[in-house]
Parts: structure tokens; C-alpha cells; sequence
């Protein structure tokens, strides 16, 4: 897969895969392209890595902290139990819909999804952290495992996957979660409960989010 080798293209996309959304003025579900066209953004649902030095550096730390034990059997787990769903940019069935001019869109369920079941990854551009991205609200500190940070964020500003649209919330309803396979870790949101149809689905931005933003724009409670 080529969001894995490193190579400057994007991810061969289907171009017959279309997103149900929910706003007045526009059709309950839209093209791939269309889709794009409406948000401003492509519709990146995999980590991409732009430059092959950053994959060379994620893949020698992540052997690193392998070796002397440092990677939760968990999120080893994890990335062999969603590594099809990781490959593939697989999307769960949800809709976009438009909340109000201050929140913008949302995203909600579907169907019913059990707890554990798998959302989305965290999909966008990793790169080298910027002293502006304080003012970027779509970047992702990336991390090959529980306290170990790169300085390196997931960008998804003009290009992002599900998790790009879904709010916060400091009781939310999905987890984020570490899953790692072939020495490359990804940022993976599950569902935390049992989510009804119909429901928001909204994870917690973390404080590290929230300490760089002095207005609280797009929460929900």
C-alpha cells in the first residue's frame, strides 16, 4: 500500500465511493469528488506518509521501543486484529451532517455499533511539527507508543479521513487507541460503548488540544 512505502503520491482512491451527508441544498449522498468539493478536502482515510524519511525514522523507533519491550501487547493486538480495516481505509456506515455555522458538520451513526468496533483511523499527511500548528485544528500528535512521541504531527487539515469531522467531547462515546503493525503505529478511534443509531459520534481532543485554544469553539458536552 502506498501510504506504508513512503512515496510522495496519495493512496489509489475508488472513485465509485460515495458518503451520505445531511444538509439542506444538497443530495443525501455524494461522489467521492463531490464530496471533496463540498468539505474543501480530500478524503485521506489512511496515515501518509509524505516523505520517506519520516517512515524510515517512525519504522527504526518503532523496532527500538520493540525490542526493549516497550510496545502494550494491546496495541499490537490491535494492529493485527484492524490491520484489514487499516489497509483498506475502511468506513463504517455513518453520515456527515451539517450542525450549525459554529460547529459545522458532524458525523453520527448509521446503524448500531458494539462497543470495540472500529470507526476510522486518524487518516492524514505526518510531518514535522511547526510552531503555527497551534493554529491548525486538524493536526494529531503522533506517538509510536504510550509516551513516546515524535515530533512529528498528522496533518489533516487538506486532507483527512472520517476522524477529521468528528467533535469533541469530554464524555465521549468513541476512544482513541495506539495499533501498530510492519513497525508503523496508527491513531485508531473505536467505539467506547454501544453507540445507537443516529447517535454523534465524539471523542475527547485531549488536554494538550485544548491548552493551546482559549475559546472552546465546536464542543459539545
Amino acid at each position: 500500500m502506498e501510504h506504508f512505502s513512503g512515496k510522495s503520491t496519495l493512496p489509489l482512491r475508488d472513485s465509485s465511493f460515495k458518503l451520505a451527508v445531511e444538509k439542506e441544498g444538497l443530495p443525501a449522498s455524494l461522489s467521492l469528488a463531490s464530496f471533496e468539493e463540498v468539505m474543501g478536502c480530500l478524503f485521506l482515510p489512511q496515515l501518509h506518509f509524505a516523505d520517506p524519511k519520516f517512515l524510515h525514522c517512525v519504522e527504526k523507533k518503532t523496532e527500538k521501543l520493540r525490542k526493549k519491550g516497550e510496545l502494550t501487547r494491546k496495541q499490537l493486538w490491535l494492529g493485527s486484529y484492524y490491520r484489514q480495516e487499516i489497509e483498506s481505509g475502511y468506513t463504517p456506515d455513518l453520515f456527515f451532517r451539517w450542525i450549525d455555522e459554529e460547529i459545522g458538520w458532524g458525523v453520527f451513526a448509521a446503524r448500531p455499533f458494539r462497543k470495540g468496533e472500529f470507526i476510522g483511523e486518524y487518516g492524514g499527511v505526518l510531518r514535522k511539527k511547526r510552531r503555527i500548528d497551534r493554529r491548525n485544528s486538524y493536526c494529531f500528535q503522533y506517538a509510536v507508543a504510550e509516551e513516546h512521541p515524535l515530533p512529528y504531527n498528522i496533518d489533516a487539515r487538506e486532507q483527512g479521513g472520517v476522524a477529521r469531522w468528528i467533535n469533541h467531547s469530554f464524555r465521549p462515546n468513541l476512544l482513541t487507541m495506539l495499533a501498530t503493525f510492519d513497525s508503523v503505529s496508527h491513531i485508531l478511534l473505536l467505539a467506547g460503548e454501544a453507540i445507537p443509531r443516529g447517535a454523534q459520534l465524539l471523542y475527547d481532543y485531549g488536554a494538550d488540544y485544548w491548552a493551546s485554544r482559549k475559546g472552546l469553539r465546536g464542543i459539545l458536552p
